[in-house]
């Protein structure tokens, strides 16, 4: 159920995408038990002129460079902190393995969206019962 949006700049390969989609999607399934078929990943690019980031706030050590990568996460609420923290380790340590972005570039936001909120299609609240 999980919906990621992700903005990147126009540095990115088409193998560097496909190796976040990977990484994002068997995160998810390891952290937050998601089904192997429950992947929604919107990739939005941006050019660096509009990006006004920070290139250090927050950070103990290290800087943000153009390879800047905002993941925003939507989900349903009930996961714990624990689970939280595991995610976004993991998926940080994972990109910066496969891929040249290092874990400096890796912003992740995540919001807990009810799930009467959530329609998947023909006009229906999928995630509740009436």
């Amino acid at each position: 159920m999980p919906l990621i949006k992700l903005y990147y700049g126009d540095t990115y390969t088409t193998e560097t995408i496909e190796t976040i989609n990977t990484v994002i999607h068997h995160s998810l399934e390891s952290c937050f038990k998601i089904p192997a078929d429950d992947t929604f990943q919107l990739w939005v690019p941006m050019t660096q002129k509009n990006n006004f980031v920070d290139d250090c706030y927050l950070l103990a050590g290290g800087q943000r460079n153009k390879q800047f990568l905002y993941i925003e996460i939507f989900c349903g609420p009930g996961r714990t902190i624990s689970q939280k923290k595991a995610l976004y380790q993991t998926i940080a340590e994972q990109i910066d393995l496969k891929t040249s972005l290092t874990k400096e570039n890796i912003f992740i936001l995540l919001n807990e969206v009810p799930l009467e909120n959530w329609s998947f299609g023909h006009g229906k609240a999928q995630m509740i019962q009436e």
